[in-house]
């Protein structure tokens, strides 16, 4: 399979339209149609922006061996993240540290104590009041 066809593959995995990809990679959607159709070839700026933005595999965009994705993210985690992303218009960086923040277990613990507290749960507010204030003595 050549490269243009698992830059397509890539987009319908991630059910992107060529407009979507083009947008977010910002790029003009008929570059996008030309690798796709071998038109033309990818340009590093190009598949440097798919493989960060969207965790490709390089081994697998450039050769077609391995997995597409590198990271353990299931292809559903990465449209939730996309979609999240549109849903609070948030900048690739704010969505970038969103994900470090929720990859990191004690700040995910942070943020399903907050998820417990919306619940109604009082203990995790207490648990979530006592974490802050060490945070605040660290800072402080």
């Amino acid at each position: 399979m050549s490269i243009g066809k698992r830059i397509k593959e890539i987009r319908a995995n991630l059910h992107l339209t060529s407009n979507e990809l083009a947008e977010k990679l910002n790029i003009p959607v008929r570059t996008i149609g030309s690798y796709e159709r071998e038109e033309a070839q990818p340009s590093p700026k190009f598949l440097n922006a798919l493989i960060e933005n969207y965790y490709i595999n390089i081994n697998w965009l450039l050769t077609g061996k391995g997995n597409m994705f590198i990271s353990n993210r299931t292809e559903a985690d990465i449209n939730y993240i996309a979609q999240l992303q549109d849903r609070l218009n948030l900048s690739d960086e704010e969505i970038s540290g969103l994900i470090d923040i929720l990859d990191s277990d004690a700040s995910r613990e942070m943020v399903l104590k907050f998820i417990e507290i919306k619940k109604g749960n009082k203990e995790a507010l207490e648990s979530l009041i006592y974490n802050l204030q060490g945070i605040k003595a660290i800072y402080s």
